[in-house]
């Protein structure tokens, strides 16, 4: 791993990593999921995380059911394919970034952060995984409001979502807020200077949501 970013090309394959990652962002959030949003209503989008850490069928259903038959049909627009290109928006910006974060730093850093820049990739796996698994449970109720909910479902997309957060928004902050300190320590050019402040901004935003929003659902 550490190979692939002491490659000479390394600087220009991790900036157009993250360009792509903006490209795809862009992409689920104007385009693909805009309509959904609409239907399902911007101010109730937070409750979908319920949704993911629900974990029984009973706490699945009570979330599905609290929309109104036209924003389930929503829900499920927004899982498939809204979120699954979110999900490779946002693990594409922050593996381009971390990864350019990661080049700066000194071996010991490195040798970490050479594995550690993956996890935002694993979380958009995961998160596709929970989009699966949620979709299921959503299009289920949407055909029959009364049908039994598999239990080994919203406990899957619980487990799944829970590694997801994990590798979102406490291993990849922790590697990257302080490989920002350690960078800035060491390499003030003004490109690097760059770097740090768009995964500075980045890491804020994978980190503010998942405190504002899992608190609520418990």
């Amino acid at each position: 791993m550490q190979a692939l970013i002491r490659m000479p090309n390394a600087p220009r394959l991790f900036s157009a990593i993250a360009v792509a990652g903006v490209g795809v962002f862009a992409l689920a959030i104007g385009v693909l999921m805009q309509p959904a949003a609409g239907i399902v209503g911007q101010d109730r989008l937070s409750e979908l995380v319920c949704l993911q850490l629900a974990f029984t069928p009973e706490r699945a259903s009570a979330v599905v059911r609290a929309f109104s038959e036209e924003a389930q049909v929503g829900i499920t627009q927004l899982l498939i394919p809204g979120d699954f290109a979110l999900a490779w928006g946002y693990g594409l910006i922050l593996f381009g970034l971390l990864a350019l974060l990661v080049m700066r730093l000194p071996d010991k850093w490195l040798r970490v952060g050479s594995i550690v820049m993956w996890a935002p990739l694993l979380a958009s796996v995961l998160d596709c995984m929970e989009n699966i698994f949620l979709f299921s449970i959503v299009t289920q109720l949407v055909a029959d409001e009364a049908a039994p909910i598999a239990v080994i479902l919203p406990l899957l997309a619980g487990v799944v979502a829970t590694l997801k957060w994990i590798a979102l928004a406490v291993v990849t902050p922790v590697f990257g807020f302080a490989g920002i300190v350690k960078g800035i320590g060491i390499d003030r050019r003004v490109t690097s200077w760059i770097v740090y402040v768009l995964l500075f901004i980045a890491l804020l935003s994978m980190v503010v949501k998942p405190i504002q929003d899992i608190p609520t659902c418990f």
